[in-house]
């Protein structure tokens, strides 16, 4: 089995497909549909297990990576802890990993070896980029911010954004992130992918 794209690459993948594969999970392994989305419970349907480690985030620079094997993700205890929007967002991010790029991922030390190699500059590739579009795919889904954003601007969004005062937006776009359990950051990107041009 090949576990990398041409050139060492994870294959490109656009946003509508990593959308739509964040919607299925959320239908086959997340029924409830309660907000924010319960990323462990979604783990819990997986059999994958979520391991805190103290330290990570300092002693590695990350927050979080997945198991060769797919059947842990290893988070920074500190987050875990706090059930941060940082720690939800992270353990979204490794299930992009784990439903975007298994086959791809080294499944032995050897792999593992070319896969270090090759991977040095991960950024240059499509897998941190599609892990993260997948995780806040995930977490905000477009059907329910529309639903909400509507709701807190009487309505209609689209509409009512423009006339609303910052202190006002600012309002709002707290309740919207506590909605959601997720950083200012994320919020926006997903309401430029649901409300293209609004905010720019």
């Amino acid at each position: 089995m090949t576990y990398l794209g041409e050139g060492g690459q994870i294959p490109y993948l656009n946003k509508q497909k990593i959308i739509s594969c964040a919607e299925e999970v959320l239908e086959k392994y997340y029924g409830g549909r309660e907000f924010p989305i319960d990323v462990e419970e979604i783990c819990d349907e997986l059999e994958i297990s979520i391991l805190p480690i103290p330290g990570l985030a300092k002693a590695k620079h990350i927050d979080a990576f997945i198991s060769m094997d797919f059947t842990s993700i290893y988070v920074d205890s500190y987050e875990y802890e706090k059930d941060s929007n940082r720690y939800r967002f992270s353990v979204a991010h490794e299930l992009g990993h784990f439903f975007l790029h298994r086959k791809y991922y080294p499944r032995n030390v050897k792999e593992m070896g070319k896969w270090i190699k090759i991977s040095q500059n991960i950024l240059n590739n499509y897998a941190e980029f599609q892990a993260n579009y997948f995780a806040g795919s995930l977490l905000v889904p477009e059907e329910e911010l529309v639903r909400v954003l509507d709701y807190e601007f009487d309505g209609s969004f689209v509409r009512n954004y423009w006339n609303a005062s910052s202190v006002e937006l600012g309002k709002i776009l707290a309740l919207v992130r506590k909605h959601f359990k997720v950083s200012d950051v994320v919020i926006a990107r997903r309401m430029r992918d649901a409300f293209p041009g609004v905010g720019e």
